[in-house]
């Protein structure tokens, strides 16, 4: 094979090996479109507009190959019926193309994520005829731009964006922007369109900055995340009947610690990445482990997510049952919360979780006073409590992300309850001494003070870029030590 064909390969979709952001193959490429974007004048926002286009066309290309053409369609429909419904004069024109953007995106989510699903609980409940399962890819990363694309729609509806964008192509780079465009953060376009109509300016400090966060990233995501998943929690979830309660008990703790890491490292990726490219987006997380409920870490985890889902389901929701009171109130965060399930995933075990956090924040609201006499007379005692008691809950139902179907969960949720037997830890360290302190660290991390992270983050972001860039690369080197298989991918981008 010569040099040409063994380019030709590597700029073709192969769906064995896609162009995760964590591979090399990604941080190559990556590397030959910065050093041109970064050398284009500020002021040429055409030129750098039209670089970003193509190369987040190219990185979907070569995640998800055509299913970039139900990208670019569906940017176009919506970028089209926005304005038409800034022309329209009658109320009923605009809630009838509101419609039409709304059925189109959550169309496409449902026929893409969800017919199958469908098709097997017809199954379960038929009795004869059962209907074969269609052979149906998903795209990968459709439910955020989806919820990008409605997002843009709903606000030119609301007239929270007072006029449409005119140009298509500017509006297929808000929906195909690159950092966010797999598994968010979500994006508004208020927030974001108007800043590819502004010049940037890449500093020194915004790359040294983007380099630290990236670098976090990469450690949460390989040598916490994937380290755990490798050498502890997928042998455990897939085969929870060949361990002992205790490890079961354990695991469930790793299990929502890998799942945070991971998304967490994910998020670092692009936050820094983005920040790169001289445009910030708000992260997801401020440190959820130290919520006292899970009202709290809800505040604090997946935050884009929870934000969109408080402006677009629950507020209406809870608008149309204002007449209910507080009864109004829980019914809308319980049905926000089942909504939130679905969307993660087709599958019950996913509709669950969504149920007990909601019943569970359900169960906060009416609650509230009750609780803040006690947290009044406990103090400190209560505060600690609390804080254990949500972190055992998000353990627990963490088991239902976790594991392939129900059955499974409720088979790991029923040998934990069989009784635990904690005498078992010594033997269980000896035996996952590594995993086991790589656990303990990144627990531990999470509850540092924030004033920690912006100090190091300042220290070093002081590097001359010659020492951080060499740093950086024995980073990277040293992580892909770790590396034990092809690179695992991130688990949010299933959802």
């Amino acid at each position: 094979m010569d040099i040409w064909d063994s380019l030709r390969s590597f700029l073709a979709y192969d769906p064995e090996r896609p162009m995760l952001l964590q591979t090399t193959g990604f941080f190559i490429v990556f590397s030959f479109f910065y050093a041109i974007y970064s050398s284009l004048n500020s002021e040429k926002i055409r030129t750098r507009n039209g670089l970003l286009l193509f190369f987040g066309l190219f990185f979907y290309y070569k995640l998800s190959g055509w299913f970039v053409l139900v990208l670019c369609g569906l940017a176009f429909c919506d970028y089209y019926m926005a304005i038409t419904s800034a022309r329209a004069s009658r109320s009923r024109d605009k809630n009838l193309l509101l419609l039409l953007s709304v059925s189109l995106n959550i169309g496409l989510l449902f026929y893409f994520k969800y017919t199958n699903f469908f098709i097997g609980l017809y199954n379960v409940f038929a009795s004869t005829n059962p209907v074969e399962p269609l052979a149906i890819l998903q795209p990968i990363g459709i439910s955020y731009f989806v919820f990008k694309s409605l997002t843009y729609s709903i606000d030119i509806h609301r007239e929270v964006i007072e006029e449409p964008e005119r140009n298509y192509f500017r509006y297929l780079l808000y929906v195909s922007y690159f950092p966010n465009i797999l598994a968010g953060p979500i994006t508004k376009a208020r927030d974001l369109l108007p800043s590819f109509n502004s010049t940037v300016s890449i500093t020194r400090d915004i790359i040294s900055q983007s380099v630290f966060i990236i670098s976090i990233g990469l450690i949460k995501k390989i040598a916490v995340a994937d380290y755990l998943a490798a050498n502890l929690t997928d042998r455990l979830f897939e085969s929870p009947q060949f361990f002992s309660s205790f490890e079961l008990f354990i695991g469930a703790f790793a299990g929502l610690f890998r799942l945070y890491f991971d998304f967490a490292g994910y998020t670092d990726l692009v936050v820094g990445l983005s920040l790169m490219m001289g445009y910030p987006i708000k992260g997801n997380f401020n440190q959820p482990f130290k919520a006292e409920n899970i009202t709290g870490f809800w505040k604090r985890w997946h935050i884009t997510l929870y934000d969109w889902l408080n402006e677009y389901v629950y507020q209406p929701i809870a608008f149309h049952l204002r007449h209910l009171k507080l009864k109004g109130v829980i019914l809308a965060v319980f049905a926000t919360f089942l909504i939130s399930g679905i969307w993660h995933g087709a599958n019950l075990t996913f509709i669950l979780w969504g149920v007990l956090h909601g019943i569970a924040i359900c169960f906060e609201i009416a609650t509230a006073g009750m609780r803040k006499k006690i947290a009044a007379i406990g103090g400190k005692s209560y505060k600690v409590f609390s804080v254990v008691a949500t972190l055992l809950f998000l353990a627990l139902t963490s088991v239902l992300i976790n594991s392939s179907d129900i059955n499974s969960a409720f088979g790991y949720w029923a040998k934990i309850l069989s009784g635990i037997d904690f005498t078992l830890f010594s033997d269980w360290f000896s035996i996952y001494q590594w995993p086991a302190m790589v656990l303990i660290i990144a627990v531990f991390s999470q509850y540092l003070p924030v004033r920690f992270y912006t100090l190091l983050s300042k220290q070093i972001t002081r590097l001359s870029m010659w020492l951080l860039g060499l740093g950086f690369a024995f980073l990277v080197w040293v992580l892909y030590q770790l590396v034990q298989t092809e690179a695992i991918s991130f688990i949010y981008i299933e959802f």
